[in-house]
């Protein structure tokens, strides 16, 4: 009997397919990986089968890779990666057992509208990541949909001390997302100490 096989893609805001293609074999011959299949290379990204059998090995490893080289990753309709991550912070959304190492600038959009669909025990939570104390999540941006009315609520922690502030769209929340990550003042945003 044949095995069952899934196909991941893999794709880049800033990588050809073929510098994309030239990864993946170049970080499986390093690391003697011989569970991925061929990669093969399209228009705008580039795919992989793998045996169902071993999944989870290769979307494990796959992911080291995306984080280093700048890679995003879609598994059965799912981006598990946005290619632009950053590992100064880590993410958290329903469903997550733990914090995810890096944070998407590029995929805001797409999280944000996902968790507007799923409803109010839905959040986003972006937190600094140190390091020398990986648990540490007490500097973040968290935000939860306000179904009702569009909006979002959201929630700024520093040093323990908890803000939280209404914003009126997905573009504000975004907005706000950005310049923290950013590192800009966002203090004009009206917050109230929770």
């Amino acid at each position: 009997m044949e095995p069952m096989t899934t196909t991941i893609t893999v794709f880049s805001p800033t990588l050809s397919p073929a510098q994309i293609r030239a990864e993946i074999l170049g970080a499986a011959k390093e690391d003697s990986v011989d569970f991925i299949g061929v990669p093969f290379t399209h228009s705008r990204n580039v795919t992989i089968e793998v045996d169902d059998d071993v999944i989870n090995d290769c979307l494990g490893w796959l992911d080291d890779v995306a984080l280093a080289s700048g890679l995003g990753i879609q598994h059965d309709d799912e981006i598990l990666r946005y290619g632009d991550e950053d590992v100064t912070f880590t993410t958290r959304m329903p469903g997550d057992d733990d914090a995810r190492l890096g944070a998407s600038r590029l995929g805001l959009e797409h999280q944000l509208t996902y968790l507007a669909e799923v409803g109010e025990d839905a959040f986003l939570k972006i937190a600094h990541f140190d390091i020398s104390d990986p648990a540490n999540e007490t500097t973040y941006m968290q935000a939860k949909p306000l179904a009702d009315v569009g909006g979002w609520t959201l929630e700024y922690a520093a040093a323990g001390v908890k803000n939280s502030t209404i914003v009126s769209s997905t573009d504000d929340a975004i907005t706000t997302f950005l310049r923290w990550m950013n590192g800009e003042d966002i203090r004009d945003l009206n917050w109230t100490r929770s």
